[in-house]
């Protein structure tokens, strides 16, 4: 499977560097395009909410936000071509739009084979909540967070958290290029309340008739949050996480937690998920 092209969201200071060197590595070794979005709201939806406004106040505050947004994309703009000119081999491209960053976000990650965005515990803001959640929710494409540290991705080793859900079969089929060039590929399942997935054989079986080496390997909770044992089991050198996200309701893990929010906050390497 060949890559076409890899979205890296932005907003005016860039991304972190571990995000753009993952998505710009990617892009390099197999030869897609990086397409660099800055979305950003436009004047009128920086407005301070009221229910009464002046006309002239009103353009007063529309003004201050077009200056706003120029100074934006200068940033955001200055931040690309400095990144560009340290990777010239890599195609990338400027892409600048203006409207509400979730449906910006999610409509330009439909045509793309991954978005790049950073962990929570890399950097935490507004704006990439709302597009780790707009690419992962509403985009049917999977999404590769990056964490601080991580140094791109090599993928010698590829870990696949595998449960009997559609989410895990969508992120091990997203994954495909990733398995296809590792040395190793581990098929874990974790076991909650001694539960048997009769799954994890027959998956391991495809990925084996598709000629790909795979290790079986069922690991016990003992207690542990499953995002804690996922973290543990993947972390290592040049290591890739591949697994479903939000297999229960997104609020239910905001209040109670969960292996999504846990892997979000406190992986080490970088994660495919899939919803």
């Amino acid at each position: 499977m060949r890559l076409v092209k890899v979205l890296l969201p932005v907003n005016q200071h860039g991304t972190t560097e571990s995000s753009a060197a993952l998505a710009f590595g990617l892009a390099g070794r197999s030869g897609a395009a990086v397409e660099v979005l800055h979305a950003y709201p436009s004047p009128a939806d920086r407005l301070p909410y009221a229910t009464e406004l002046s006309p002239a106040y009103f353009e007063e505050l529309i003004d201050v936000g077009k200056k706003q947004v120029e100074l934006e994309q200068r940033q955001a703009h200055s931040w690309f071509t400095a990144l560009s000119q340290r990777l010239p081999n890599v195609r990338a491209a400027f892409l600048p739009i203006e409207g509400p960053v979730t449906h910006s976000v999610a409509t330009r990650a439909k045509a793309a084979d991954f978005a790049v965005l950073p962990a929570i515990g890399a950097h935490e803001d507004l704006f990439f909540a709302l597009a780790r959640d707009a690419a992962l929710f509403n985009s049917g494409r999977p999404i590769i967070v990056v964490p601080e540290d991580a140094r791109g991705v090599e993928a010698s080793s590829v870990v696949v958290a595998w449960k009997d859900t559609v989410e895990a079969a969508r992120a091990l089929a997203a994954a495909r290029p990733f398995l296809a060039a590792a040395k190793q590929i581990k098929l874990v399942s974790v076991a909650e309340y001694q539960n048997r997935d009769d799954t994890l054989a027959m998956m391991a079986d495809y990925l084996k008739q598709s000629g790909l080496g795979v290790e079986l390997e069922t690991a016990a909770a003992h207690g542990k949050d499953v995002g804690e044992v996922l973290v543990d089991l993947s972390d290592g050198e040049n290591r890739l996480l591949v697994m479903g996200a939000y297999g229960h309701w997104r609020w239910r893990e905001y209040v109670l937690g969960g292996a999504t929010r846990h892997v979000l906050r406190h992986a080490k390497v970088p994660v495919l998920m899939s919803h």
